[in-house]
């Protein structure tokens, strides 16, 4: 197993939070939802010294897959679920507003469609299908952490009225809730939490 230590990058003007997690014993990291400003998170793989060997998104929505395209050149595997990998390679409703939009490109390496464990590019990790946000959004399990993208914020959820459930995410915040033991959270917006202080005080989670 190996030991591996996380960086929180916030990127674009939502303040999407791109993760590296990183092989405390060699170079090697995974890069979660880098969703803009390919330098700022090209400079923290730099002082990380960290070289990123995958790429894995949370869901498909702009602010979190901007900068795959950059990131990933020609050599780095994607991983999304398969009921959002279309984002990767069509423009959404979102163009419109979007600055700067490289899409379409080469689709994802990797489609998930069942919850379970994989083990691409070296790395071991669980993935949760948590539709809700969106059909595909998923969340992430290394070994006591969780990323959970737009599906679970610190005291709050993500919201359901861009293409998402409202049904299917209470199925997935109760999913989450029933987890056994406890982990560190890493939303896709905002600061970082523990899943059992989600259960004790996002109202969202407890009553789902």
């Amino acid at each position: 197993m190996k030991d591996m230590i996380v960086k929180r990058v916030p990127v674009g003007t939502l303040g999407t939070n791109c993760y590296i997690i990183k092989d405390r014993d060699s170079r090697d990291a995974v890069v979660i939802d880098p969703g803009a400003d390919l330098t700022v998170i090209q400079d923290a793989l730099h002082r990380a010294d960290a070289i990123c060997r995958l790429i894995l998104l949370t869901h498909g929505h702009f602010d979190h897959i901007l900068a795959v395209g950059d990131l990933r050149g020609n050599s780095i595997p994607v991983g999304i679920h398969e009921k959002d990998a279309h984002f990767l390679t069509e423009r959404d409703m979102f163009s419109a507003i979007i600055p700067y939009d490289p899409r379409p490109f080469e689709g994802a390496e990797y489609t998930f469609s069942k919850e379970g464990e994989y083990s691409v590019a070296g790395f071991d990790f669980y993935v949760i299908p948590t539709p809700g946000h969106t059909p595909g959004s998923v969340c992430y399990m290394f070994d006591g952490m969780l990323f959970t993208g737009d599906t679970l914020f610190k005291r709050s959820i993500g919201r359901t009225d861009l293409g998402g459930d409202e049904t299917a995410m209470m199925r997935s915040l109760r999913a989450l809730r029933n987890l056994p033991g406890d982990y560190d959270v890493y939303p896709g917006h905002d600061a970082p939490t523990t899943l059992e202080n989600e259960r004790e005080n996002n109202p969202y989670l407890r009553n789902a």
